[in-house]
């Protein structure tokens, strides 16, 4: 038996409108206008999460909070311009959530709310029965075709606690950075800035969310596409690495511009620590360098090619 995991980042939600972290840094520095400190140190920074860094390490309590402030702000006006789209069918032959519903467990880094405000698993002819996040309540949310919906996610605030038994037949959605909504007794679970491992390990329900992803990974005949992630998370990294080397079934299908090779990175990023060995292991059983907007648009040639990722 196969199992396909699915795990995305920045570069999914681009695909319908959201923005790329250059393109969040650019609203923050209008937000900040009238805190000339941390508009430069935005502006210089390598990005918004290395200064969100170096601000909680140099910076007053007031200005740390008001630069996390703008963060989510921006966000949630992201989040607002997502909820303006009517859905996220993109124009070709399949929709993109009959596509999302053919996955196993769904992992994601992005802490928008895209999935939240249009997609759920039941589909005609689909094996769920719905979509549900592990260990948030509520775990499920009302489904994406009543007219109330985009309204009630955007202003909802969640809580989280821990995961619990699976729910029969609703696919699951792991947001291993938590979400811009997520709170719990100590606060926020909205994963920004360095330390993000750190950060982690004092949230059981994102500990617990990883240790899934680890115990997923390494499960045998697994096959994993990767769409729209930089690969600029050392946690991350490590973690499919790891179960690379351990699980010899395992197989990466990259959907990004630059294919497979999206995971060497730049030169200064993290990734540039793991050597060409500890590279090998990750086995590479296709790519896809062309947006999901062209995929998914009415491309047959790419889009027969993203399919064969579900072999049997």
């Amino acid at each position: 038996m196969t199992t396909y995991l699915l795990l995305t980042g920045a570069g999914f939600t681009h695909n319908w409108g959201g923005w790329l972290a250059k393109e969040l840094e650019g609203d923050l520095l209008g937000r900040l206008a009238t805190i000339p400190a941390l508009q430069r140190l935005v502006q210089n920074a390598a990005n918004f999460e290395e200064a969100l860094d170096t601000a909680r390490g140099s910076f007053a309590g007031d200005q740390v909070r008001a630069l996390e402030m703008a963060v989510k702000d921006s966000f949630q006006a992201m989040n607002a311009a997502l909820a303006e789209r009517f859905s996220m069918f993109l124009g070709g032959k399949e929709h993109v959530v009959d596509f999302l519903a053919r996955f196993d467990s769904i992992f994601t880094l992005n802490r928008d709310l895209l999935l939240e405000i249009h997609y759920n698993a039941l589909r005609e002819g689909s094996r769920w029965k719905g979509t549900y996040y592990p260990g948030v309540i509520p775990s499920t949310l009302p489904a994406p075709t009543l007219p109330p919906h985009k309204d009630e996610v955007l202003r909802r605030a969640r809580r989280v606690g821990s995961i619990g038994a699976a729910e029969e037949l609703q696919q699951p959605i792991y947001k291993l950075h938590g979400s811009v909504d997520w709170t719990d007794d100590s606060g926020d679970l909205f994963v920004v800035g360095g330390g993000k491992d750190t950060y982690i390990e004092s949230k059981p329900l994102l500990v617990e969310y990883f240790r899934v992803f680890r115990e997923r990974l390494l499960a045998p005949n697994t096959r994993l596409m990767v769409i729209g992630y930089g690969w600029n998370d050392v946690h991350v990294n490590r973690a499919i690495f790891d179960a690379a080397k351990s699980n010899h079934s395992l197989g990466l299908f990259h959907v990004n511009p630059s294919g497979r090779e999206a995971i060497l990175g730049p030169r200064e990023a993290p990734i540039a620590r793991y050597s060409t060995s500890t590279l090998a292991p990750l086995k590479c059983i296709g790519e896809s360098r062309r947006a999901l907007t062209t995929t998914f648009g009415g491309d047959n040639l790419e889009y027969e090619k993203l399919m064969r990722f579900f072999v049997q």
